[in-house]
């Protein structure tokens, strides 16, 4: 008999069954052979042989044989392709066998006389670094129909899945330099501005893309430095990575006009004094002039084309009229201030000589001389070691003036007297009376000065007026950290952990990072924060200890004890002093450099070394003996780790070999034994970076 390969072949006896005979009785048989003659699909026929021995031990035999067709196909009905996909994280895996039930494998609807089989091939394309597409290529064959290199193809099946493959990381992060505000002094129309480049990471370690928004930059990339115009520009540094993710953050750049105006004076100005009659007897006693800053004026422009142009006789651009009397008789130093709109200003000298001529006042001499004796002050500010400071300002202080504006208004009062003629004709003569109203307008002003050191950290302050009380002091505070790094942490810890005592006063000085007059693990907490930038630099007091040179401490191990003084008080000052020497203890500054360009050389080393490779360390702080470090090389390096405890011991050492590309290296701290925190130093032979880990067993 003929039955389909999709029928049940489990219970033959349902196509059939032997019998034997005997006695009148039907007794059923079962098969002595049953013989399978069927391919893998179930295609084929099977024989079924019954034998029987009668009593006179005669043998018989029959046979069935079933044939098996296989008239339903296979098809592609019967197949369930995997669906497309889209996979997430730092660094996801498209291996079928990660992948859920309906995106994994082909299913199939039935199985039975087909036998089906599959296999894939992956074609990847590469859109950016975090973002990459798949197109996976499914085949699958029935083998029941397969017939090879046949074409077209029978029994064969194909099916294009595609899987996107997307970066996503949480922890990356964009760092942006700090709003910029930068004075023009050249430039009418604006300034270039250097910023500092943006600086993009992420915890999956891919390269993140940057560029900017600026229309001044002079590139789009991290670097947005440019020729910016006067005023405020807003714009973007926007970090890509993955499949166009983007982080973002906003820069304002502020050019501010510090150009000032171009004064002109006369070169002299000769006013006669009014008399002035202030006790009413009819013989003047005084003598009086108004002079207006403007007067002495004679073509003072702005090069930026400002038209508003004040004059003044002093910075205070409301004092702009003197009044001299008696009291000022000859010849007397002015300064006429211009300034401009934005607050600029600039200053000529000249001179007013008051004379006594017509008005010929009776006892009109000059009380003082305006030409007093001049003095100077200098002297030097280096570091430590004896190098320059240069561009340090410091600023001089004197007494509290008094400043009286005299002003005259001037009252005409007009009488007449009648007189009657013989005639009878009546005449009326008029009468002018002239009287001066005196009023004054009194005003307070902190005379100060400031001076910057040269190249040579020498500064100077020049015709200083003798006999007057002074005070000269200096103080400074940074941007930039600018050459203080993870080296500066590590000597105060060793000082703290007692492995390393530091014994110099002056880096003493430069320990006390909070300014509290003690070293302590807090001054430590602070300058480590500031370095990683989990802190602002300005959470730090002061940047700069300045105290006088020569200086003799009464306790060189303790320096806190001596008065530290950073100024001088000059009382009635008589003559010219040439060695104000200060000493400039920069805090933070502990590992040995000095000087402000080394600390510009080393601020240049850093960077050049975090544009080599990048690093991150993850968990932080550590829950478990496990720590993962992931750097990019730029070539292949033999890599090296140290760890170190807070008492400065080290603790684990390990090197490795690593190609070029993204890398990372796993470290076992079971055996550290530490707590609280490890210091760590990663180094290729040419870099090094430093970083901290909080662990607690």
């Amino acid at each position: 008999m003929t039955i389909n390969c999709t029928d049940d072949v489990s219970h033959l006896d349902k196509y059939g069954q032997a019998y034997v005979w005997l006695n009148y009785k039907k007794n059923p048989l079962s098969p002595k052979t049953t013989i399978y003659n069927t391919n893998a699909c179930g295609i084929g026929t099977i024989t079924r042989t019954w034998e029987a021995e009668d009593p006179y031990w005669k043998i018989h035999t029959c046979s069935q044989t079933i044939t098996v067709t296989g008239s339903a196909l296979f098809t592609s009905a019967d197949i369930k392709w995997p669906r497309d996909t889209v996979l997430e994280g730092c660094n996801p895996n498209p291996d079928p066998k990660n992948l859920p039930y309906l995106y994994a494998y082909p299913q199939f609807n039935r199985l039975k006389c087909s036998q089906p089989m599959y296999s894939y091939k992956d074609t990847k394309f590469t859109v950016s670094a975090g973002c990459m597409k798949i197109i996976r290529e499914w085949k699958v064959i029935d083998w029941c129909q397969y017939v090879p290199n046949k074409y077209p193809a029978v029994g064969q099946w194909s099916y294009f899945q595609i899987i996107k493959l997307v970066a996503s990381d949480t922890g990356a992060a964009l760092i942006c330099p700090r709003d910029t505000t930068v004075e023009s002094k050249l430039d009418c129309k604006g300034a270039f501005v250097r910023l500092d480049s943006a600086r993009a990471f992420s915890k999956c370690g891919y390269p993140l893309s940057i560029r900017n928004t600026s229309p001044y930059a002079k590139s789009k990339g991290p670097d947005a430095s440019g020729d910016y115009p006067l005023g405020s520009t807003e714009f973007y540094y926007i970090a890509e990575y993955g499949c166009g993710k983007e982080i973002k953050c906003k820069v304002r750049v502020n050019v501010t006009n510090k150009i000032g105006p171009v004064p002109y004076c006369l070169n002299g100005l000769i006013v006669a004094l009014m008399p002035v009659d202030t006790n009413k007897d009819g013989t003047p006693d005084d003598g009086m002039v108004q002079i207006w800053a403007k007067d002495f004026n004679v073509g003072s422009y702005h090069p930026c084309g400002y038209k508003q142009l004040k004059f003044s006789f002093s910075p205070d651009t409301s004092h702009m009229s003197q009044v001299y009397t008696c009291a000022d008789l000859g010849k007397n130093e002015v300064r006429m201030y211009v300034t401009d709109s934005l607050g600029n200003q600039s200053f000529c000298k000249t001179y007013v000589e008051i004379q006594n001529n017509n008005a010929r006042i009776p006892d009109c001499k000059r009380k003082d001389s305006l030409h007093q004796t001049i003095v100077s002050l200098s002297g030097l500010v280096l570091n430590p070691q004896g190098e320059a400071c240069s561009d340090f300002e410091l600023t001089l202080t004197g007494d509290q003036k008094t400043i009286i504006n005299r002003m005259i208004d001037t009252v005409i009062l007009t009488r007449y007297d009648t007189v009657v003629g013989k005639s009878g004709t009546v005449f009326f003569i008029k009468h002018l009376d002239t009287s001066y109203q005196f009023r004054e307008d009194t005003t307070y002003q902190q005379w100060k000065t400031n001076a910057k050191t040269n190249q040579n950290g020498l500064f100077e302050f020049k015709d200083i007026t003798q006999k007057n009380n002074y005070q000269l002091a200096i103080q400074r505070r940074e941007q930039e950290l600018r050459g203080i790094n993870i080296n500066d942490a590590i000597v105060l810890l060793k000082h703290l952990s007692g492995t390393e005592r530091i014994t110099d006063p002056y880096k003493l000085l430069a320990a006390d990072i909070n300014g509290d007059l003690l070293i302590t693990q807090s001054d430590f907490d602070l300058l480590y924060q500031i370095i990683t930038g989990s802190a602002s630099y300005d959470k730090m007091p002061i940047h700069w200890r300045f105290i006088r040179k020569p200086f003799l401490f009464a306790d060189p191990l303790n320096p806190f004890t001596s008065k530290l003084e950073s100024w001088f008080d000059f009382k009635n000052l008589q003559q010219t002093y040439s060695q104000l020497n200060f000493t400039a203890i920069r805090i933070g500054e502990l590992d040995g450099f000095s000087g402000l360009q080394q600390l510009e050389d080393r601020n240049q080393w850093v960077i050049e070394e975090d544009l080599d490779w990048k690093l991150n360390v993850y968990p932080n702080p550590i829950t478990h003996d496990q720590v993962l470090f992931t750097f990019q090389l730029m070539e292949a390096k033999n890599m090296k780790l140290e760890f170190w405890n807070s008492q400065m011991q080290l603790i684990k050492f390990a090197s490795r070999s690593f190609d070029k590309g993204i890398q990372r290296w796993g470290i076992d701290l079971s055996d550290c034994n530490s707590t609280g925190f490890i210091l760590y130093s990663l180094s290729d032979g040419d870099h090094t970076k430093y970083g901290k880990l909080m662990y607690s067993k």
